[in-house]
């Protein structure tokens, strides 16, 4: 499962929907211009590298972009 985030800016990041550590929804968590926050457990990665902020496993981040209206996942 994957989660698309719109940021503030109109951008668009697109990453892991399932939290590495106890199978939380990253689709669920709360977002800024730079991290999403796991609603279960508030561990934080980064929205454009995956990494963890909080020691956990990174997650996998997957290019995303709007043609023509459509949401396309991949290059």
């Amino acid at each position: 499962m994957i989660a698309v985030f719109r940021l503030r800016d109109g951008s668009l990041r697109a990453v892991s929907a399932v939290c590495p550590h106890k199978g939380g929804p990253l689709a669920d968590g709360q977002i800024d211009n730079k991290v999403v926050v796991c609603p279960l457990h508030l561990y934080a990665w980064d929205l454009s590298t995956g990494c963890s902020q909080s020691g956990q496993p990174p997650i996998s981040v997957y290019p995303v972009r709007v043609d023509d209206g459509h949401i396309i996942l991949g290059d």
